[in-house]
């Protein structure tokens, strides 16, 4: 599996509230909606078009197998990812997310993804520095998407 295929999934699984294998709309809303308050918001059309678009077995959701294949055919590389999201919450852009940095991103942003916090959370108990690094990050959404048994 590529990389970026299993980064996919691990994207996938963050989105995946439920826990229940695919996206639902609404969960494909928080996915498309940008981590940072002031980018860009999506229309319900847009979700309705990406749900249409990925939804190529017409369930009403979309699989963790049909999630992969429409980023990777129509989504430029990188435009959706891990790293997307980390450098949204580092605000500083100095390659460590800080626990006072992620506070103010908790705070800006109320609809910031419930599992994204836990992670980050976790992540700053374990580390004296309160410094979270891309590295520590993905470690976190891989022990995550770990537990889930998938």
């Amino acid at each position: 599996m590529a990389t970026e295929d299993k980064e996919l999934r691990l994207l996938f699984a963050l989105f995946d509230v439920d826990n229940s294998g695919s996206l639902t709309k609404d969960e494909l809303r928080q996915l498309l909606q940008s981590p940072d308050p002031d980018g860009p918001s999506v229309s319900e059309q847009q979700v309705a078009d990406y749900l249409k678009l990925a939804d190529t077995d017409n369930s009403g959701d979309i699989s963790v197998d049909e999630f992969v294949h429409f980023i990777n055919t129509n989504v430029r590389q990188g435009a959706y990812g891990l790293k997307s999201i980390f450098r949204t919450i580092d605000t500083s852009g100095d390659g460590f997310v800080e626990k006072d940095e992620f506070e103010q991103v908790k705070k800006t942003n109320q609809q910031l993804n419930k599992t994204l916090v836990s992670i980050f959370d976790k992540k700053f108990q374990q580390d004296s520095s309160s410094k979270v690094t891309y590295e520590q990050f993905v470690e976190g959404v891989n022990e995550y998407y770990t537990s889930l048994g998938k």
